[in-house]
């Protein structure tokens, strides 16, 4: 038998005609993998109700379903929404600007006695919940039977949304969206949030994400009658978007750390010229040298040895006193190699008092998560996956109630050394594991400032970071977001 060779031309031809291999099978929606990436972004500038609901409705629902099934949305509460712009052969129903939370809990009681389902519901509670008070009354008489109805409205593992604004403008006032959040988990999965930007007075407000499925983690309520708060202050930022300078060699070694510039923003809202900052967990020094280069006195606690030294190294670079300040220095550092646990026996600082502190801890045991795109990164580039492996590692502890512990006792020591009225800045973003959230700002907060704590709340600054691509996270499967901002809490030693 005679066989026939295929020449180079024909083995290039042959490939060119392969298919392209595609992607997963999208099972959410109708996207286009870009837009659904755009859509994972955990902050956006807000432009129109409009948008902001034919966006929802197009990341969470398939116009028809298999089979020709046309999928059912339900949305509640939305100002200048017009139902008509979304094309058939979706079903919606809408419900526009109500009158009060009694008015939003008749609809989803209605829904539920009618026995209707939904594949998805977004229902807007801004012009209900503005301050403590709107918030306690939601809490007393609504928030259970709300929940219950809205889990009893969805079909099994769809998802639902809730829009929650802020007390005043900016960053000020009590945190209405987490303590909404949370008294949501006994009904619903928590799932997570997105933050929307207005440009116009720095205001936003919180896209909630719930699904309808059993959350494997209970959360206590953050309530105006369980934490201290500050009255509202208006000049807190309520987000910002940092510069963030190239990093050289050396500070890239670091996993987790945050530009200088997010620092001096808060040494401007936070401190006067001359005053002492300090940093228990200091990394590669961006405390001390922004503290430095705005004439502050700049001091921290760094655990690892390898970390400290690249902290000393920054300062001393920025440290270049004229001859005059070498006699009569204008700023002062000092970077210490050691446990912040132990911040109450140093003898580093023991005449020491301080004017503002600004700090992150490990986001707990997150970066040790090998799946993530972050991680897989820096493994590439053989860099630091991890702050280190000693024992005394926060970010090495597995048990998150024990991981809270171990921050709530320095947060408190650090309190200590604060002068009377300081503040101290926590920069931490809350934890996903395993389709779980671990609201770890929120639970700082209400650690630190019970009744009976050494902190009151005075308000949050949302860290927004534009400069870090996305990541594909569950693409044509389910909904798991982009987390791309902070929280910066700010809490004032009562």
């Amino acid at each position: 038998m005679s066989t026939k060779s295929v020449s180079t031309e024909e083995k290039s031809l042959i490939q060119e005609e392969k298919p392209k291999r595609k992607g997963p099978p999208n099972r959410m929606n109708d996207l286009d993998y870009s837009t659904w990436m755009k859509f994972q972004k955990s902050f956006f500038n807000f432009e129109t109700t409009q948008k902001l609901a034919e966006e929802h409705i197009y990341f969470f629902t398939k116009a028809l379903w298999e089979g020709e099934i046309s999928s059912r949305t339900l949305f509640i509460g939305l100002d200048n929404f017009q139902k008509d712009e979304i094309p058939s052969p979706r079903i919606i129903e809408s419900y526009n600007s109500q009158e009060n939370l009694e008015a939003i809990n008749e609809i989803l009681k209605e829904k539920v006695i009618a026995e209707n389902k939904y594949d998805y519901v977004l229902i807007d509670l801004r012009q209900h919940l503005n301050n403590a008070e709107d918030l306690r009354l939601f809490l007393d008489s609504y928030s259970q039977e709300f929940f219950a109805n809205l889990k009893n409205v969805l079909y099994e593992q769809k998802y639902c949304s809730v829009l929650v604004g802020v007390e005043g403008c900016g960053g000020g006032g009590f945190p209405l969206p987490w303590s909404v959040a949370m008294s949501s988990r006994e009904y619903v999965r928590l799932r997570d949030e997105k933050v929307a930007l207005i440009n116009e007075e720095n205001k936003h407000f919180y896209t909630l994400f719930m699904q309808n499925q059993d959350d494997n983690l209970s959360s206590n309520y953050i309530t105006p009658d369980n934490i201290k708060y500050e009255s509202l202050d208006e000049n807190i930022k309520g987000w910002l978007l940092p510069r963030t300078p190239p990093r050289k060699k050396n500070e890239i070694l670091h996993p987790a750390k945050y530009p200088e510039t997010l620092v001096e923003s808060f040494l401007k809202d936070f401190t006067d010229v001359g005053d002492s900052v300090f940093d228990p967990m200091l990394g590669t020094g961006s405390t001390i040298v922004a503290a430095l280069r705005n004439d502050r006195n700049g001091y921290g606690i760094e655990l690892s040895e390898e970390y400290k030294d690249i902290a000393q190294n920054r300062a001393e670079q920025e440290f270049q006193p004229t001859l005059f300040e070498e006699f009569f220095p204008s700023s002062e550092y000092k970077v210490v190699h050691g446990n912040a646990f132990h911040l109450d026996s140093m003898k580093e600082f023991e005449d020491i008092k301080f004017d503002y502190s600004i700090t992150s801890p490990p986001y707990w045991s997150m970066l040790r998560n090998k799946g993530s795109e972050n991680q897989r990164n820096r493994r590439k580039k053989d860099l630091a996956l991890y702050y280190s492996e000693e024992e005394a590692d926060l970010g090495n502890i597995e048990n998150y109630g024990e991981f809270l512990d171990n921050l709530e006792l320095i947060y408190n020591k650090v309190a200590d050394k604060l002068r009377e009225g300081s503040v101290i800045t926590i920069v931490v973003k809350n934890v996903k594991k395993n389709h779980t959230v671990y609201p770890l700002a929120w639970d700082l907060v209400q650690r630190l400032c019970g009744l009976n704590d050494k902190y009151s709340y005075l308000g949050t600054t949302l860290w927004c970071q534009d400069n870090i691509g996305l990541k594909p996270f569950a693409v044509g499967t389910h909904w798991v977001s982009n987390t791309l901002h902070q929280y910066c809490i700010h809490l004032k030693k009562s």
